[in-house]
């Protein structure tokens, strides 16, 4: 599949973590056959995430919506999803970040259509480090963007990118349309959406790599300095829940 616009533009940002922006990623006729069959964000597809936690107002995360199981998403889009999750197009990223080790993740667990609703938010949170379903450590997260109307002189929606010891916001990352971010996962790459006022959307997926990692399958969600304790005291209970079934 010829998926990457070979005239894509990438900046890389070492600090607190690496961190690549691929902006004009996909090229444009693949990109347009993703937004014309994107599920209405009224379509019961969509998983409506988690609003209530143990009976009390979910303050880690609201408005989030998914599809993460591959045979309810859109015919196209699976093929994409399909041809991203394999070891040809893992290589092809192993190579423009120049990292070696790199195994695409087979289970699908972290991956598929993203949308963020008009009020939504995500707190800031290092995400899952192992998978459960095949053992392996949760390198990094790949995020399109397909916001083609986004606005930067009225649209929230940023992707915030923290420091180690959560005392300030070092990037804020435009959810431009077209642009891949790419992010390598530690305990303490620490990011989040803080506030959207748009219908936000991506497409998600995660890369594995066979090595050591902490045994926690779960995002752990922090507190920022105003953030209220609460926050870091349920992220943490939180983070270590057996799981279920797909995040």
């Amino acid at each position: 599949m010829n998926l990457i616009n070979p005239n894509f533009q990438i900046e890389h940002l070492k600090t607190p973590y690496d961190i690549w922006i691929l902006d004009n990623f996909l090229q444009i006729d693949i990109l347009e056959q993703i937004k014309k069959e994107w599920p209405d964000i009224n379509s019961d597809k969509w998983h409506k995430g988690h609003e209530y936690i143990d009976g009390r107002k979910n303050i880690l995360e609201q408005g989030m919506r998914s599809i993460s199981k591959l045979a309810e998403v859109p015919t196209f889009t699976s093929k994409v999803l399909k041809y991203i999750h394999t070891k040809e197009f893992t290589k092809v990223l192993s190579n423009i970040v120049k990292k070696t080790g790199l195994i695409p993740d087979e289970s699908f667990r972290w991956s598929g259509p993203r949308v963020m609703v008009p009020g939504s938010f995500q707190a800031i949170h290092s995400d899952a480090r192992k998978n459960p379903e095949t053992g392996l450590r949760k390198e990094l997260t790949c995020l399109v963007y397909l916001n083609e109307d986004y606005n930067s002189k009225v649209d929230k929606g940023h992707f915030e990118v923290w420091n180690d010891d959560m005392t300030k916001c070092v990037h804020k990352i435009e959810p431009l349309n077209n642009r891949l971010v790419i992010f390598h996962n530690t305990n303490k790459s620490y990011h989040g959406v803080p506030e959207v006022n748009f219908e936000r959307k991506a497409i998600l997926w995660s890369i594995l790599k066979d090595a050591e990692s902490e045994n926690r399958s779960k995002a752990l969600f922090v507190a920022r300095p105003d953030d209220s304790d609460e926050i870091s005291k349920l992220g943490k209970a939180r983070a270590y829940i057996k799981d279920k079934d797909k995040q």
